[in-house]
Parts: structure tokens; C-alpha cells; sequence
């Protein structure tokens, strides 16, 4: 577990980061910030664009009712 103290830069509060290779963060990178419940803090790295990354037909799901036939007047 890393330890580290929050401090005030300006009008900021910063929270340093130590290194940890481990967890590959690299300095000027950008990521979203959310905050939990009791008071945890999460940070996502920012990917501009999602579907760049994914592979190709990622985001969609089979169809899991196109073999199903109508039972009554559902045309």
C-alpha cells in the first residue's frame, strides 16, 4: 500500500502520486477524476476516443431474440 499527504498548491490540493512502476503512471497523462463514498478517489485513464482502441465488434452483443417466433399478434 502507498502512502502520501495531500498539499496546497495555490488554490489546488494536490495528492503526490509516489512511483510505482507497477502500476505504470507516467507524468503528463490525463485522467478522470470520481469520488466515492468515504471519501475514496479514482482515476480513470482519459482515452479520447474508445472505439479506436477496442477491437473490432467490441461493443456489440448477439442478437439473443432473432430466432424467436411471434406466439400471438405481436405483428
Amino acid at each position: 500500500m502507498l502512502n502520501t499527504k495531500t498539499r496546497m498548491q495555490g488554490n489546488s490540493v494536490v495528492v503526490t502520486l509516489p512511483s510505482a512502476t507497477e502500476f505504470k503512471i507516467s507524468p503528463n497523462e490525463e485522467y478522470i477524476v470520481t469520488y466515492g463514498d468515504g471519501g475514496s478517489i479514482m482515476l480513470v485513464p482519459k482515452i479520447d476516443n474508445p472505439f479506436l482502441v477496442a477491437e473490432k465488434g467490441a461493443f456489440y452483443e448477439t442478437d439473443e431474440w432473432e430466432e424467436m417466433e411471434p406466439l400471438g399478434n405481436e405483428l
